[in-house]
């Protein structure tokens, strides 16, 4: 912990504090502090602290933007896959045996359904490659 006594005890010694500690607040409210000496030597670190300041509030935005953006397009696939088992659900119950019998005997095609099952015909000739 030496060390660190040191390294603060160097910069008390080659900084002179004495006119910020007679500053009062109408000082610092007025911005006549900014005048100080201190200050002035400062002036770099305080402009590249507004410049992350202002890079870490804009980084901030953006992320809360692509967020909302993200959630947003949660809620459309959401919506997309309950669409797509609706339109399947649908397509299932008309293409059951039963309600396509009863489509054509409303649209009056006189079809008769078949009692025998289907004859899957094979094909005897070799097909080459």
């Amino acid at each position: 912990m030496s060390w660190f006594k040191k390294i603060t005890d160097a910069i008390r010694g080659s900084e002179d504090f004495s006119d910020i500690k007679s500053s009062k607040l109408r000082d610092v409210l007025n911005g006549n502090i900014l005048t100080k000496k201190f200050f002035q030597k400062q002036y770099g670190l305080l402009i590249m602290i507004a410049v992350l300041t202002f890079f870490y509030v804009d980084n901030r935005y953006y992320c809360e933007t692509q967020l909302a953006k993200e959630i947003e397009m949660e809620k459309k696939i959401q919506d997309a896959k309950y669409e797509s088992l609706t339109i399947s659900a649908e397509l299932m119950q008309i293409s059951r045996q039963s309600n396509v019998f009863k489509m054509v005997n409303d649209s009056g095609l006189n079809l008769i359904e078949t009692i025998s099952p289907p004859i899957v015909i094979e094909d005897s000739i070799p097909k080459n490659k």
